[in-house]
């Protein structure tokens, strides 16, 4: 009778903490309890669910955690923010909190450490930045302003045209420092192809002035100070308008926010000085085929790689090593020959179709004595046949023989092998830096003509692996190729 009464308290017992664990335990994911966080807008209480300096390896995750303290440092920043929360983030360890003088008072910024964890061009990367820029809700320092927009400009809208179209109206409507040639018809090509866009907010906000010296405003409003006077036929692109109506020279209309790219700043002027005209096509073509090569691209990069085990789709003799991490890239390190050295292995990935240029992105080395760090194979006869080595030493690069002597600013490079014409048994190729061409007329090694004339060949990359890790390396983050 006893033992009956004792296993049944017992038995109550362990349904009853069953029952209370199941209650108020939660047994998400992690990854789902932030998300479900961020919906409801308890941004600090993520932050609680992670280390103060953890990073997670989650693309998701590392996308909520860049988008809370994005919209933490934007409640930073209101009216009504606390000391509370500025002295969170100034004792936080895992974040730090810098304050910029505007002219609107002081900026609360929170660095960042999760946006530049997440891959390059992913989705969650691309939605991180855009929520960094809407939150933006007062001025900010013209370099920073730059900097976010030099980076939105080299994403790919497409997918999230809207959002995007929100992101460049609120960028632009802040001073920036001047951007570069190339840059500036980047964001032309952006604001032309979005305003050829029905779901987005700039959709037919193209338009020339009409009139002579047609004033800009700093607000909405004849009584707002003069920018400056512009005339016709400049072009435009009109980012907001503002609701009130007003006649000026028999004219009725709305005071707008366009944005002149001559002038690479944004102004108000009255719609009446304002004629639609539609989105440039030259523009909007030039903007899909830059896009349309990265569609084509193949990159190869060492995210997810552990060091111990081949990169991923690569093939070959491998030998572990550790991987090494810089500004939020995984890199992989390629050591140089020494002495001691008993020789060379590699590790290749085979590409498929035709490739007509190679672009790899480094960190330099110290060595002086050049490191093979990256050789490009063609592949017939079930052979591998050396086309191009790339070597680097403190000062140069080395194409087969042909030499350049770099910079000297031990600063990230960001290199193309362009593949041109073929003579004979041998590719001719060349070096460049984004547009400014290194080395010309780079010969390869002699191939089989007839393999290359019948197009019976692929092209390989392979990376030499010393067999014993020593100080004198190049570490390669990423490897892209394509046609161009």
């Amino acid at each position: 009778m006893i033992r009956s009464r004792v296993f049944f308290a017992v038995s109550f017992l362990f349904l009853f903490i069953t029952f209370i664990t199941y209650t108020f335990v939660d047994f998400r994911e992690r990854e789902d309890k932030a998300y479900e966080l961020y919906q409801s807008e308890s941004y600090l209480k993520i932050l609680g669910l992670y280390q103060e300096k953890e990073i997670p390896s989650s693309e998701l995750e590392l996308t909520i955690l860049s988008e809370t303290i994005s919209q933490l440092e934007k409640k930073l920043n209101e009216k009504e923010t606390t000391k509370e929360l500025q002295s969170f983030f100034q004792t936080r360890p895992g974040t730090k909190l810098v304050e910029w003088e505007t002219t609107r008072g002081t900026y609360y910024h929170i660095e960042d450490p999760y946006l530049s964890n997440l891959k390059k061009h992913g989705d969650g990367y691309k939605r991180a930045l855009i929520t960094k820029i809407v939150t933006v809700t007062k001025p900010i320092p013209k370099s920073e302003v730059t900097n976010l927009l030099l980076k939105l400009i080299l994403e790919d809208p497409r997918g999230m045209e809207d959002r995007f179209s929100r992101a460049l109206t609120n960028l632009l409507s802040f001073p920036f420092e001047p951007i570069g040639e190339i840059e500036s018809e980047f964001l032309l090509q952006s604001l032309h192809f979005l305003a050829n866009t029905a779901n987005a907010n700039l959709s037919h906000q193209t338009a020339i002035v009409r009139g002579k010296n047609v004033n800009l405003r700093s607000g909405p409003g004849r009584e707002n100070s003069e920018l400056g006077k512009i005339s016709e036929p400049e072009q435009t692109i009109c980012l907001e308008e503002d609701a009130g109506t007003e006649t000026i020279a028999g004219s009725l209309g709305h005071w707008r926010r366009c944005y002149f790219p001559n002038l690479q700043k944004s102004a108000w002027l009255f719609s009446g000085f304002l004629t639609e005209v539609p989105p440039n096509p030259t523009l909007i073509a030039e903007f899909e085929k830059r896009f349309k090569s990265v569609d084509n691209e193949i990159r190869i990069d060492f995210e997810g790689w552990n060091g111990n085990q081949i990169p991923a789709t690569f093939f070959g003799d491998y030998i572990p090593r550790d991987s090494i991490r810089i500004s939020g890239e995984t890199g992989f390190p390629i050591y140089g020959l020494t002495k001691e050295s008993k020789g060379l292995q590699r590790i290749c990935k085979k590409l498929s179709g035709d490739k007509n240029y190679f672009e790899f992105s480094f960190q330099p080395t110290d060595s002086d004595l050049p490191i093979l760090f990256l050789e490009l194979h063609l592949n017939y006869d079930n052979l591998d046949h050396l086309a191009y080595s790339i070597s680097l030493d403190k000062e140069s690069i080395w194409v087969n023989k042909n030499r350049y002597v770099l910079d000297g600013e031990k600063r990230r490079e960001n290199l193309s092998l362009h593949i041109g014409s073929r003579k004979g048994d041998k590719w001719n190729a060349s070096l460049w830096r984004r547009n400014t061409g290194l080395i010309q007329s780079i010969r390869s090694l002699p191939m089989d003509e007839s393999a290359l004339q019948a197009g019976r060949y692929s092209w390989e990359i392979c990376l030499p692996l010393a067999k014993e890790p020593n100080r004198e390396k190049v570490i390669l983050f990423d490897i892209r190729t394509g046609i161009h």
